[in-house]
């Protein structure tokens, strides 16, 4: 039994050696990329473009060669009622 245990220290040490050292390297990558993360996010133009929706405010009926509008936002009546529309076909 005396003789197993040199190597089986040995063995211990060598394997507690190498785990730190993988450990020291991934802490050594993630600093590498966390910092490239940084210099990526300092150099990359994000553009909140805002873009304009269109919005249901009315709906058209044809009722007895009657063009009907129902109006569902109270905003664009007066829109309505000043002509400042387009036709689109």
């Amino acid at each position: 039994m005396g003789d197993m245990t040199v190597p089986f220290i040995m063995l211990l040490i060598l394997t507690i050696a190498l785990v730190l050292e993988r450990k020291h390297q991934e802490d050594k990558i993630v600093e590498i990329y966390e910092d490239k993360f940084e210099e990526w996010k300092k150099h990359s133009k994000i553009e909140a473009t805002e873009k304009n929706c269109k919005e249901l405010v009315g709906l058209v009926f044809l009722e007895d060669s009657k063009i009907e509008i129902q109006v569902l936002d109270k905003k664009v009546i007066d829109k309505l009622e000043r002509k400042k529309f387009t036709i689109k076909v």
